[in-house]
């Protein structure tokens, strides 16, 4: 057992994945398994109207990866968007990391949520609010959007053309 398996809680059933009904077991994009990755992963899943309408597990790596594919210009601005409004103190799935929006006060019951694991440990977690979401989508360069769009069209076929999973690194990594 890694020393990150001894830290944070167990990963609460609303990270597991509802379309296997179980938790996540390998990343989305490479499909190793995360158990494999000492490093952790993360959990991403975006709701609607109390519905899941997108989720996904990324090992660090792969996330990693998919960050350093964005844009310089997306990544300063979203570094400066967190740096000005990630809100200390502030995890789990009530309120927004960005700003003052409950879950339950989330326009249309949209939100997205995420959270960083090690094993079957959560180290960290975030909601994200529909308005702070699309704040964030309008910082991103093309080139980012592009990043997004592949990574979509390549796991999630069937998603609506102009969704957009949450692109930004708005957690701490423990």
């Amino acid at each position: 057992m890694n020393e990150n398996e001894e830290k944070g809680e167990s990963i609460p059933s609303i990270l597991h994945s509802f379309y296997e009904d179980r938790p996540f077991r390998v990343c989305t994009r490479c499909g190793e398994s995360l158990a494999d990755f000492e490093e952790g992963y993360r959990v991403s899943k975006n709701f609607k109207k109390g519905e899941v309408i997108l989720e996904y597990a990324l090992c660090l790596p792969c996330l990693q990866r998919m960050l350093e594919e964005s844009s310089e210009e997306s990544k300063g601005r979203l570094a400066r968007f967190q740096q000005e409004r990630l809100r200390e103190n502030v995890s789990g799935f009530e309120d927004c990391a960005f700003c003052e929006t409950t879950r339950a006060d989330a326009r249309g019951e949209e939100y997205g949520i995420a959270g960083v694991c090690c094993g079957d440990r959560l180290l960290d977690s975030a909601l994200i609010c529909i308005d702070c979401i699309e704040e964030m989508h309008e910082l991103l360069s093309e080139e980012t959007r592009d990043v997004w769009k592949r990574f979509r069209e390549e796991n999630f076929p069937g998603v609506p053309a102009d969704f957009e999973p949450f692109p930004g690194e708005t957690i701490k990594t423990a």
